[in-house]
């Protein structure tokens, strides 16, 4: 059981370094600032809803009779061949696509593609920008960019690693002295009865 935490442990830590490592080493700082600007800016009505394919089904829920009579659960696919391909999704920076190879989002399908439902109102309309919401929010909770440190905060760090170090020296020679109590030779002339 120990073996396979720390298994998953070094699984887990080294792909979060490598994912991160590979996108800031692979893309300028340029277009890292770029594509953080983007996550904060880019709005779901942006998005080029014509390499999309938009279908209407009968929707599920409560909404009586209007739900059961008309099309109202929308459905939006984009096929494997066009998801993250830059000709098709060039609306997503390069940064952005690279960990989204590496860390897919959820609504992407076992053959690379992408299905996004949405049944949550009345309204196809706004259940086709519902899918569209729901695709920006998975994408923008999928990227991760590490912020820039400023120099304050570097010196803080190396003020707490240096502490920290020499506390556990202090530590260390504290163990070692009282292991050397212990190991001394047992005088038999140096007990009093």
């Amino acid at each position: 059981m120990l073996a396979i935490r720390s298994c998953f442990r070094q699984s887990i830590s080294s792909f979060l370094i490598l994912r991160f490592i590979s996108t800031e080493t692979e893309y300028l700082k340029q277009e890292i600032n770029k594509a953080r600007e983007w996550l904060d800016t880019f709005n779901y009505e942006k998005i080029p809803r014509n390499y999309f394919d938009i279908s209407f089904s009968r929707s599920s829920g409560p909404g009586g009779q209007k739900v059961n009579k008309t099309s109202s659960k929308a459905t939006v696919a984009l096929s494997s061949d066009r998801w993250l391909n830059p000709q098709f999704c060039y609306w997503i920076p390069a940064p952005v696509r690279t960990q989204l190879q590496h860390n897919p989002v959820r609504y992407q399908t076992k053959v690379g593609g992408l299905l996004v439902q949405s049944d949550s109102s009345r309204n196809r309309e706004d259940n086709t920008d519902e899918c569209f919401r729901k695709l920006l929010r998975e994408i923008k909770d999928k990227t991760f960019f590490v912020a820039e440190v400023s120099e304050e905060d570097q010196k803080r760090w190396n003020e707490i690693r240096k502490q920290t170090n020499e506390k556990r020296l202090l530590e260390k020679k504290k163990h070692s002295d009282k292991k050397k109590l212990r190991s001394k030779a047992f005088d038999k002339n140096s007990i009093n009865y």
